[in-house]
Protein backbone atom coordinates (compact mmCIF):
# COMPACT_ATOMS: atom_id res chain seq x y z
CA UNK A 1 0.00 0.00 0.00
CA UNK A 2 1.35 3.28 -1.31
CA UNK A 3 1.27 6.04 1.68
CA UNK A 4 0.98 10.02 -0.52
CA UNK A 5 4.04 11.76 0.62
CA UNK A 6 3.15 15.88 1.83
CA UNK A 7 3.28 17.35 -1.08
CA UNK A 8 1.12 14.51 -3.06
CA UNK A 9 -1.46 14.68 0.36
CA UNK A 10 -1.65 18.21 -0.07
CA UNK A 11 -2.39 17.86 -3.80
CA UNK A 12 -4.98 15.53 -3.78
CA UNK A 13 -6.68 17.42 -0.54
CA UNK A 14 -6.78 20.33 -2.66
CA UNK A 15 -8.31 18.54 -6.25
CA UNK A 16 -10.64 16.48 -3.52
CA UNK A 17 -12.09 20.09 -2.33
CA UNK A 18 -12.45 21.56 -5.31
CA UNK A 19 -15.96 22.88 -6.29
CA UNK A 20 -16.20 21.26 -9.57
CA UNK A 21 -15.43 17.78 -11.05
CA UNK A 22 -11.96 16.71 -12.09
CA UNK A 23 -10.98 13.50 -13.90
CA UNK A 24 -7.83 12.67 -16.43
CA UNK A 25 -9.01 10.07 -18.78
CA UNK A 26 -6.48 8.15 -21.51
CA UNK A 27 -7.00 7.86 -24.85
CA UNK A 28 -8.79 5.01 -24.70
CA UNK A 29 -11.15 7.01 -22.84
CA UNK A 30 -10.22 4.56 -19.27
CA UNK A 31 -10.12 6.80 -16.18
CA UNK A 32 -6.99 7.48 -14.76
CA UNK A 33 -8.14 9.93 -11.72
CA UNK A 34 -10.88 11.35 -10.43
CA UNK A 35 -11.97 13.67 -7.48
CA UNK A 36 -13.94 13.29 -4.77
CA UNK A 37 -16.60 15.11 -6.25
CA UNK A 38 -16.29 13.46 -9.44
CA UNK A 39 -16.74 10.20 -7.85
CA UNK A 40 -19.48 11.27 -5.12
CA UNK A 41 -21.41 12.80 -8.09
CA UNK A 42 -21.39 9.31 -9.65
CA UNK A 43 -21.77 7.42 -6.98
CA UNK A 44 -18.21 5.40 -7.28
CA UNK A 45 -15.59 4.49 -5.37
CA UNK A 46 -11.72 5.06 -6.50
CA UNK A 47 -10.85 1.73 -6.51
CA UNK A 48 -14.21 1.36 -8.91
CA UNK A 49 -13.25 4.31 -11.33
CA UNK A 50 -9.84 3.40 -12.19
CA UNK A 51 -9.76 2.01 -15.20
CA UNK A 52 -13.59 2.46 -15.89
CA UNK A 53 -14.77 3.30 -19.74
CA UNK A 54 -15.79 6.56 -19.67
CA UNK A 55 -19.48 5.59 -21.56
CA UNK A 56 -19.85 3.35 -18.46
CA UNK A 57 -19.91 6.21 -15.95
CA UNK A 58 -22.09 8.46 -18.37
CA UNK A 59 -23.99 6.09 -19.63
CA UNK A 60 -24.88 5.68 -23.30
CA UNK A 61 -27.13 8.70 -23.70
CA UNK A 62 -24.97 11.23 -22.14
CA UNK A 63 -22.21 9.48 -23.75
CA UNK A 64 -23.69 9.26 -27.19
CA UNK A 65 -23.83 13.80 -26.68
CA UNK A 66 -20.59 13.78 -25.33
CA UNK A 67 -19.06 11.82 -28.38
CA UNK A 68 -18.13 14.50 -30.63
CA UNK A 69 -16.44 16.51 -27.79
CA UNK A 70 -14.65 13.50 -27.03
CA UNK A 71 -13.70 13.58 -30.71
CA UNK A 72 -12.63 16.82 -30.91
CA UNK A 73 -10.17 16.95 -27.92
CA UNK A 74 -8.65 13.41 -29.10
CA UNK A 75 -7.80 15.44 -32.05
CA UNK A 76 -6.03 18.25 -29.79
CA UNK A 77 -8.64 20.78 -29.56
CA UNK A 78 -10.00 21.67 -26.53
CA UNK A 79 -13.78 21.77 -25.88
CA UNK A 80 -16.15 23.91 -23.95
CA UNK A 81 -19.87 23.01 -23.84
CA UNK A 82 -23.26 22.86 -21.20
CA UNK A 83 -24.87 19.84 -20.10
CA UNK A 84 -27.51 18.45 -17.87
CA UNK A 85 -26.81 16.31 -15.99
CA UNK A 86 -28.40 13.63 -13.25
CA UNK A 87 -26.30 12.77 -10.47
CA UNK A 88 -26.58 9.79 -8.14
CA UNK A 89 -29.37 10.79 -6.04
CA UNK A 90 -31.36 11.89 -8.92
CA UNK A 91 -30.50 15.54 -8.93
CA UNK A 92 -30.96 17.53 -11.85
CA UNK A 93 -27.97 19.92 -12.65
CA UNK A 94 -27.15 22.06 -15.36
CA UNK A 95 -23.23 21.72 -15.81
CA UNK A 96 -20.43 23.10 -18.25
CA UNK A 97 -17.49 20.89 -19.10
CA UNK A 98 -14.29 21.90 -20.50
CA UNK A 99 -12.24 18.89 -22.14
CA UNK A 100 -8.82 19.86 -22.13
CA UNK A 101 -6.14 17.39 -24.50
CA UNK A 102 -2.81 15.83 -22.77
CA UNK A 103 -0.36 16.34 -25.46
CA UNK A 104 2.58 14.65 -24.64
CA UNK A 105 5.64 14.96 -28.06
CA UNK A 106 3.10 15.77 -29.89
CA UNK A 107 0.31 13.29 -29.44
CA UNK A 108 -2.63 13.48 -27.72
CA UNK A 109 -1.84 11.07 -24.46
CA UNK A 110 -5.27 11.49 -22.56
CA UNK A 111 -7.71 14.58 -21.32
CA UNK A 112 -8.69 16.16 -18.36
CA UNK A 113 -11.85 17.04 -17.44
CA UNK A 114 -13.45 20.03 -15.59
CA UNK A 115 -17.24 20.00 -14.58
CA UNK A 116 -18.48 23.09 -13.03
CA UNK A 117 -22.89 23.02 -11.60
CA UNK A 118 -23.72 25.89 -12.91
CA UNK A 119 -27.11 25.34 -12.19
CA UNK A 120 -27.72 29.18 -10.05
CA UNK A 121 -26.40 30.54 -12.58
CA UNK A 122 -28.75 28.91 -14.86
CA UNK A 123 -31.69 29.27 -13.09
CA UNK A 124 -30.87 32.87 -12.51
CA UNK A 125 -30.75 33.69 -16.07
CA UNK A 126 -34.16 32.17 -16.62
CA UNK A 127 -35.70 33.99 -14.01
CA UNK A 128 -34.16 37.01 -15.36
CA UNK A 129 -35.54 36.34 -18.92
CA UNK A 130 -39.31 35.46 -17.01
CA UNK A 131 -39.64 38.24 -15.24
CA UNK A 132 -38.04 40.20 -18.52
CA UNK A 133 -41.22 38.68 -20.14
CA UNK A 134 -43.15 39.65 -17.99
CA UNK A 135 -42.09 42.88 -17.87
CA UNK A 136 -41.97 42.88 -21.31
CA UNK A 137 -38.45 44.82 -20.96
CA UNK A 138 -35.12 43.40 -22.80
CA UNK A 139 -32.03 44.14 -22.02
CA UNK A 140 -28.60 44.94 -24.28
CA UNK A 141 -24.77 45.44 -24.37
CA UNK A 142 -22.75 47.18 -26.73
CA UNK A 143 -18.71 47.06 -26.98
CA UNK A 144 -17.83 50.25 -29.10
CA UNK A 145 -14.31 48.99 -29.27
CA UNK A 146 -15.43 45.20 -31.18
CA UNK A 147 -18.43 46.67 -32.46
CA UNK A 148 -20.10 43.52 -31.19
CA UNK A 149 -23.62 44.21 -29.98
CA UNK A 150 -26.01 41.32 -28.03
CA UNK A 151 -29.31 41.12 -26.51
CA UNK A 152 -31.26 39.49 -24.32
CA UNK A 153 -34.03 37.06 -26.00
CA UNK A 154 -36.77 39.36 -24.90
CA UNK A 155 -35.43 42.36 -27.57
CA UNK A 156 -36.01 39.68 -30.08
CA UNK A 157 -39.35 39.17 -29.41
CA UNK A 158 -40.20 42.91 -28.52
CA UNK A 159 -39.07 43.62 -31.95
CA UNK A 160 -40.70 40.61 -33.52
CA UNK A 161 -37.45 39.36 -35.53
CA UNK A 162 -36.19 35.64 -35.44
CA UNK A 163 -33.26 35.61 -33.16
CA UNK A 164 -31.85 32.87 -35.68
CA UNK A 165 -31.67 34.73 -38.71
CA UNK A 166 -31.88 38.48 -37.32
CA UNK A 167 -28.17 39.88 -36.82
CA UNK A 168 -28.09 42.65 -33.91
CA UNK A 169 -26.66 45.85 -34.80
CA UNK A 170 -27.80 49.78 -34.24
CA UNK A 171 -28.42 50.35 -37.92
CA UNK A 172 -30.28 46.89 -38.06
CA UNK A 173 -32.25 47.71 -34.99
CA UNK A 174 -32.95 51.46 -35.87
CA UNK A 175 -34.38 50.42 -39.48
CA UNK A 176 -37.04 49.00 -37.35
CA UNK A 177 -37.81 52.20 -35.38
CA UNK A 178 -40.88 54.69 -37.41
CA UNK A 179 -39.00 57.17 -39.56
CA UNK A 180 -40.09 60.00 -37.28
CA UNK A 181 -38.92 59.04 -34.63
CA UNK A 182 -35.49 57.48 -36.14
CA UNK A 183 -33.52 60.72 -35.69
CA UNK A 184 -34.47 61.58 -32.39
CA UNK A 185 -33.35 57.70 -31.07
CA UNK A 186 -30.04 57.91 -33.07
CA UNK A 187 -28.80 61.57 -31.56
CA UNK A 188 -29.16 59.85 -28.02
CA UNK A 189 -27.62 56.90 -29.10
CA UNK A 190 -24.92 58.82 -30.35
CA UNK A 191 -24.34 61.29 -27.30
CA UNK A 192 -24.05 58.56 -24.80
CA UNK A 193 -21.65 56.72 -27.19
CA UNK A 194 -19.66 59.71 -27.80
CA UNK A 195 -20.60 62.01 -24.65
CA UNK A 196 -20.99 59.46 -22.03
CA UNK A 197 -24.61 60.40 -21.47
CA UNK A 198 -27.23 58.48 -20.49
CA UNK A 199 -30.86 58.49 -21.96
CA UNK A 200 -34.62 58.00 -21.51
CA UNK A 201 -36.76 58.25 -24.08
CA UNK A 202 -40.06 57.04 -25.42
CA UNK A 203 -40.70 56.19 -29.45
CA UNK A 204 -42.21 53.78 -31.79
CA UNK A 205 -41.06 50.93 -33.06
CA UNK A 206 -42.88 49.06 -36.35
CA UNK A 207 -42.73 45.21 -36.30
CA UNK A 208 -42.74 42.78 -39.50
CA UNK A 209 -46.54 42.34 -39.47
CA UNK A 210 -47.09 46.20 -39.30
CA UNK A 211 -47.84 45.90 -35.64
CA UNK A 212 -46.32 49.48 -34.08
CA UNK A 213 -45.40 49.74 -30.59
CA UNK A 214 -44.69 52.32 -28.12
CA UNK A 215 -40.81 51.98 -26.82
CA UNK A 216 -39.40 53.08 -23.52
CA UNK A 217 -35.54 53.16 -24.12
CA UNK A 218 -32.73 53.67 -21.91
CA UNK A 219 -29.05 53.64 -21.95
CA UNK A 220 -25.79 54.44 -19.83
CA UNK A 221 -22.36 54.73 -21.25
CA UNK A 222 -19.59 52.12 -19.83
CA UNK A 223 -16.51 53.35 -19.04
CA UNK A 224 -12.90 52.33 -18.12
CA UNK A 225 -10.71 53.07 -15.55
CA UNK A 226 -9.71 56.89 -16.99
CA UNK A 227 -12.89 57.43 -17.92
CA UNK A 228 -13.35 56.88 -21.57
CA UNK A 229 -16.91 55.33 -22.79
CA UNK A 230 -15.97 51.65 -23.86
CA UNK A 231 -19.67 50.34 -24.17
CA UNK A 232 -23.14 51.07 -23.81
CA UNK A 233 -26.04 48.93 -21.56
CA UNK A 234 -29.40 49.73 -21.70
CA UNK A 235 -32.98 48.38 -22.26
CA UNK A 236 -36.28 48.62 -24.66
CA UNK A 237 -39.57 47.95 -22.57
CA UNK A 238 -42.49 48.21 -24.67
CA UNK A 239 -44.84 49.42 -23.18
CA UNK A 240 -47.65 49.80 -25.87
CA UNK A 241 -50.52 48.58 -22.75
CA UNK A 242 -49.56 50.45 -20.17
CA UNK A 243 -50.18 53.39 -22.64
CA UNK A 244 -53.26 52.27 -24.51
CA UNK A 245 -54.44 51.88 -20.67
CA UNK A 246 -53.55 55.28 -19.51
CA UNK A 247 -54.95 56.92 -22.62
CA UNK A 248 -57.92 54.87 -22.23
CA UNK A 249 -57.97 55.96 -18.59
CA UNK A 250 -57.68 59.35 -19.50
CA UNK A 251 -60.40 59.37 -22.01
CA UNK A 252 -62.97 57.48 -19.61
CA UNK A 253 -61.53 60.02 -16.86
CA UNK A 254 -62.47 62.87 -19.47
CA UNK A 255 -66.08 61.19 -20.10
CA UNK A 256 -66.78 60.87 -16.83
CA UNK A 257 -65.92 64.22 -16.30
CA UNK A 258 -68.11 65.43 -19.14
CA UNK A 259 -70.83 63.90 -17.98
CA UNK A 260 -70.42 64.88 -13.97
CA UNK A 261 -70.67 68.58 -15.36
CA UNK A 262 -73.76 67.69 -17.85
CA UNK A 263 -75.65 66.94 -15.11
CA UNK A 264 -74.59 69.74 -12.77
CA UNK A 265 -75.66 72.06 -16.16
CA UNK A 266 -78.91 70.31 -16.13
CA UNK A 267 -79.83 70.59 -12.61
CA UNK A 268 -78.55 73.97 -12.76
CA UNK A 269 -80.93 74.49 -15.81
CA UNK A 270 -83.59 72.51 -13.92
CA UNK A 271 -83.19 74.62 -10.98
CA UNK A 272 -82.99 77.83 -12.79
CA UNK A 273 -84.71 77.67 -16.08
CA UNK A 274 -87.28 75.19 -15.60
CA UNK A 275 -88.45 76.63 -12.52
CA UNK A 276 -90.25 79.99 -14.17
CA UNK A 277 -92.31 78.68 -16.74
CA UNK A 278 -93.23 75.92 -14.40
CA UNK A 279 -94.58 78.74 -11.61
CA UNK A 280 -95.84 80.41 -14.25
CA UNK A 281 -98.01 77.28 -15.89
CA UNK A 282 -98.59 76.73 -11.97
CA UNK A 283 -100.23 79.57 -10.83
CA UNK A 284 -102.44 80.34 -14.51
CA UNK A 285 -103.81 77.02 -13.51
CA UNK A 286 -104.53 78.01 -9.66
CA UNK A 287 -106.21 81.65 -10.88
CA UNK A 288 -108.53 79.56 -12.98
CA UNK A 289 -109.35 76.52 -10.61
CA UNK A 290 -109.99 79.33 -7.82
CA UNK A 291 -112.09 81.99 -9.76
CA UNK A 292 -113.32 80.08 -12.49
CA UNK A 293 -116.92 80.87 -11.17
CA UNK A 294 -116.24 84.95 -11.19
CA UNK A 295 -113.45 84.89 -13.85
CA UNK A 296 -114.68 86.97 -17.10
CA UNK A 297 -114.45 84.45 -19.95
CA UNK A 298 -112.08 86.99 -22.09
CA UNK A 299 -109.32 87.05 -18.92
CA UNK A 300 -110.00 82.84 -18.91
CA UNK A 301 -109.01 82.34 -22.40
CA UNK A 302 -105.93 85.02 -21.69
CA UNK A 303 -104.40 82.83 -18.88
CA UNK A 304 -105.57 79.28 -20.80
CA UNK A 305 -103.41 80.68 -23.75
CA UNK A 306 -100.37 81.78 -21.07
CA UNK A 307 -100.89 78.45 -19.48
CA UNK A 308 -100.69 76.67 -22.78
CA UNK A 309 -97.25 78.71 -23.32
CA UNK A 310 -95.89 78.15 -20.21
CA UNK A 311 -96.16 74.06 -20.63
CA UNK A 312 -95.24 73.79 -23.94
CA UNK A 313 -91.96 75.87 -22.91
CA UNK A 314 -91.72 73.10 -20.02
CA UNK A 315 -92.44 70.21 -22.91
CA UNK A 316 -89.97 72.25 -25.37
CA UNK A 317 -86.80 71.69 -22.72
CA UNK A 318 -87.58 68.73 -21.44
CA UNK A 319 -87.50 67.07 -25.06
CA UNK A 320 -84.04 69.06 -25.40
CA UNK A 321 -82.75 67.70 -21.84
CA UNK A 322 -83.78 63.92 -23.58
CA UNK A 323 -82.27 64.70 -27.05
CA UNK A 324 -79.12 65.64 -25.56
CA UNK A 325 -78.89 62.80 -23.13
CA UNK A 326 -79.12 60.80 -26.66
CA UNK A 327 -76.43 62.62 -28.33
CA UNK A 328 -74.42 61.86 -25.20
CA UNK A 329 -75.08 58.74 -25.21
CA UNK A 330 -74.96 57.91 -28.92
CA UNK A 331 -78.27 56.52 -29.14
CA UNK A 332 -80.07 59.59 -30.92
CA UNK A 333 -82.34 57.41 -32.92
CA UNK A 334 -82.61 58.91 -36.68
CA UNK A 335 -85.47 57.92 -39.56
CA UNK A 336 -84.80 60.01 -42.41
CA UNK A 337 -87.32 60.50 -44.44
CA UNK A 338 -88.35 62.21 -48.34
CA UNK A 339 -90.11 65.67 -46.18
CA UNK A 340 -92.27 68.45 -47.84
CA UNK A 341 -90.30 71.04 -46.45
CA UNK A 342 -93.32 73.54 -46.96
CA UNK A 343 -95.37 71.91 -44.80
CA UNK A 344 -93.45 71.66 -41.87
CA UNK A 345 -92.04 75.42 -42.39
CA UNK A 346 -95.74 76.11 -41.78
CA UNK A 347 -96.62 74.56 -39.38
CA UNK A 348 -93.43 75.18 -37.29
CA UNK A 349 -93.82 78.91 -37.69
CA UNK A 350 -97.13 79.20 -36.61
CA UNK A 351 -96.33 77.12 -33.19
CA UNK A 352 -92.94 78.86 -32.73
CA UNK A 353 -93.65 82.35 -33.49
CA UNK A 354 -96.23 83.15 -30.56
CA UNK A 355 -97.51 85.17 -32.91
CA UNK A 356 -94.76 87.52 -33.98
CA UNK A 357 -95.53 86.89 -38.25
CA UNK A 358 -92.74 84.90 -40.12
CA UNK A 359 -92.33 85.39 -44.05
CA UNK A 360 -92.03 82.07 -45.97
CA UNK A 361 -90.40 81.78 -48.99
CA UNK A 362 -90.41 78.18 -50.65
CA UNK A 363 -91.19 76.11 -53.40
CA UNK A 364 -94.37 73.87 -52.04
CA UNK A 365 -92.91 70.85 -53.95
CA UNK A 366 -89.35 70.87 -52.51
CA UNK A 367 -88.54 67.80 -50.32
CA UNK A 368 -85.44 67.16 -47.85
CA UNK A 369 -84.55 63.59 -46.50
CA UNK A 370 -84.64 64.05 -43.32
CA UNK A 371 -86.36 62.52 -40.02
CA UNK A 372 -89.76 64.68 -39.82
CA UNK A 373 -89.21 65.03 -35.62
CA UNK A 374 -85.96 66.80 -35.90
CA UNK A 375 -86.65 68.98 -38.60
CA UNK A 376 -89.59 70.11 -36.01
CA UNK A 377 -87.06 70.77 -33.74
CA UNK A 378 -84.35 71.98 -35.81
CA UNK A 379 -86.92 74.74 -37.19
CA UNK A 380 -88.91 75.36 -34.10
CA UNK A 381 -85.40 76.15 -32.51
CA UNK A 382 -84.23 78.48 -34.90
CA UNK A 383 -87.62 80.68 -35.39
CA UNK A 384 -88.14 80.61 -31.69
CA UNK A 385 -84.76 82.43 -31.46
CA UNK A 386 -85.28 84.41 -34.11
CA UNK A 387 -88.29 85.40 -32.52
CA UNK A 388 -86.92 85.99 -29.28
CA UNK A 389 -83.35 87.39 -29.94
CA UNK A 390 -84.32 89.50 -32.92
CA UNK A 391 -86.99 91.86 -34.30
CA UNK A 392 -89.16 92.09 -37.07
CA UNK A 393 -89.00 91.52 -40.31
CA UNK A 394 -88.22 87.55 -39.44
CA UNK A 395 -88.18 85.52 -42.39
CA UNK A 396 -87.38 81.43 -43.80
CA UNK A 397 -86.13 80.91 -47.36
CA UNK A 398 -85.16 77.57 -48.35
CA UNK A 399 -84.20 76.60 -52.10
CA UNK A 400 -82.52 73.60 -53.42
CA UNK A 401 -78.91 73.75 -54.58
CA UNK A 402 -77.39 71.25 -56.38
CA UNK A 403 -78.13 68.00 -54.32
CA UNK A 404 -79.11 69.95 -50.90
CA UNK A 405 -81.72 72.45 -49.64
CA UNK A 406 -80.72 75.50 -48.37
CA UNK A 407 -82.87 77.16 -45.19
CA UNK A 408 -82.10 80.75 -44.03
CA UNK A 409 -83.98 81.71 -40.80
CA UNK A 410 -82.93 85.43 -40.10
CA UNK A 411 -83.90 88.31 -38.39
CA UNK A 412 -83.29 92.26 -38.02
CA UNK A 413 -82.19 92.26 -34.86
CA UNK A 414 -78.69 92.95 -33.13
CA UNK A 415 -77.15 89.91 -34.50
CA UNK A 416 -74.56 87.52 -32.22
CA UNK A 417 -72.03 89.50 -31.15
CA UNK A 418 -68.83 88.72 -32.36
CA UNK A 419 -66.76 87.17 -29.40
CA UNK A 420 -69.21 84.76 -28.88
CA UNK A 421 -69.23 83.71 -33.09
CA UNK A 422 -67.01 80.66 -31.89
CA UNK A 423 -68.83 79.76 -28.84
CA UNK A 424 -71.79 79.89 -30.68
CA UNK A 425 -73.05 76.22 -31.14
CA UNK A 426 -71.31 74.84 -27.74
CA UNK A 427 -73.36 73.42 -25.21
CA UNK A 428 -74.55 75.45 -22.04
CA UNK A 429 -72.60 78.78 -23.24
CA UNK A 430 -74.28 82.55 -23.25
CA UNK A 431 -73.45 85.52 -24.60
CA UNK A 432 -72.79 87.96 -21.91
CA UNK A 433 -73.11 90.99 -23.98
CA UNK A 434 -76.36 92.12 -26.41
CA UNK A 435 -79.55 91.06 -25.91
CA UNK A 436 -79.03 87.46 -25.21
CA UNK A 437 -77.59 88.25 -22.07
CA UNK A 438 -80.95 89.83 -20.72
CA UNK A 439 -83.03 87.02 -22.31
CA UNK A 440 -83.87 83.66 -20.10
CA UNK A 441 -82.55 80.75 -21.65
CA UNK A 442 -80.52 76.96 -21.15
CA UNK A 443 -77.59 77.51 -23.10
CA UNK A 444 -77.43 74.67 -25.54
CA UNK A 445 -80.74 74.90 -27.66
CA UNK A 446 -77.82 75.64 -30.59
CA UNK A 447 -76.04 72.89 -29.70
CA UNK A 448 -78.88 70.19 -30.01
CA UNK A 449 -79.61 71.86 -32.73
CA UNK A 450 -76.61 71.34 -34.82
CA UNK A 451 -75.94 67.68 -33.31
CA UNK A 452 -79.56 66.75 -34.67
CA UNK A 453 -78.78 68.08 -38.62
CA UNK A 454 -75.65 66.65 -38.10
CA UNK A 455 -77.47 63.65 -37.71
CA UNK A 456 -79.37 63.75 -40.47
CA UNK A 457 -76.16 64.33 -42.72
CA UNK A 458 -77.02 68.14 -42.83
CA UNK A 459 -75.03 71.41 -41.36
CA UNK A 460 -75.58 74.78 -39.41
CA UNK A 461 -73.90 77.93 -39.61
CA UNK A 462 -74.21 81.01 -38.83
CA UNK A 463 -73.44 84.87 -40.63
CA UNK A 464 -74.29 88.06 -40.00
CA UNK A 465 -77.82 89.27 -41.75
CA UNK A 466 -76.98 92.51 -43.84
CA UNK A 467 -77.47 94.99 -43.24
CA UNK A 468 -78.48 94.17 -39.68
CA UNK A 469 -79.52 90.90 -37.55
CA UNK A 470 -78.96 87.15 -37.30
CA UNK A 471 -78.96 84.17 -40.54
CA UNK A 472 -78.81 80.87 -39.40
CA UNK A 473 -78.33 78.62 -42.66
CA UNK A 474 -79.39 74.73 -42.38
CA UNK A 475 -78.55 72.05 -44.99
CA UNK A 476 -80.19 68.95 -45.83
CA UNK A 477 -79.93 66.41 -48.33
CA UNK A 478 -82.46 67.27 -51.40
CA UNK A 479 -85.12 63.96 -51.44
CA UNK A 480 -85.56 64.97 -55.17
CA UNK A 481 -82.14 65.38 -55.80
CA UNK A 482 -81.50 61.65 -54.23
CA UNK A 483 -84.05 59.81 -55.78
CA UNK A 484 -83.37 61.00 -59.52
CA UNK A 485 -80.07 59.87 -58.60
CA UNK A 486 -80.98 56.44 -57.73
CA UNK A 487 -83.06 56.67 -60.87
CA UNK A 488 -80.29 57.56 -63.28
CA UNK A 489 -78.83 54.61 -65.43
CA UNK A 490 -75.29 54.23 -64.57
CA UNK A 491 -72.15 55.85 -66.42
CA UNK A 492 -74.43 58.56 -67.37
Amino acid sequence: MTTDTGPERRLRALVDNLPALCAYWDRDLHNVVANGPYLRWFGVTPEQMVGMHIRDVLGEAVYAKNLPYITGVLAGREQLFERTLIDSDGVTHHTQASYVPDVVDGTVAGFFVLVTDVTPRVEAERALAEAQRLAELGSWQLDLRTRGLTWSAEVYQIAGVDAETFEPGVDNYLSLVEPDDRDRLRQAFTAAAEGGLGYDIEYRLRRSDGDVRDIQGRGNPITDGAGTVIGLRGTVQDVTTARRAARELARMNQELAEANQLQADIIGMLGHDLRQPLTSLLCYLDELATGWEDTPDFVKQVDLRRADAAARRVAAMIEDVLVMASIDAGSLPCRPAPTRLADVLAETAEQAADGVPVGIDTDPAVRVLVDPFHLRQILANLIGNAVKYGRPPIGVVAAPQGTVVKVDVYDHGEGVPDDFVPRLFDRFTRATTGIASRKPGTGFGLYIVRQLALANHGTLSYRPHQPHGACFTLSLPAADALAHAEDRPPHQ
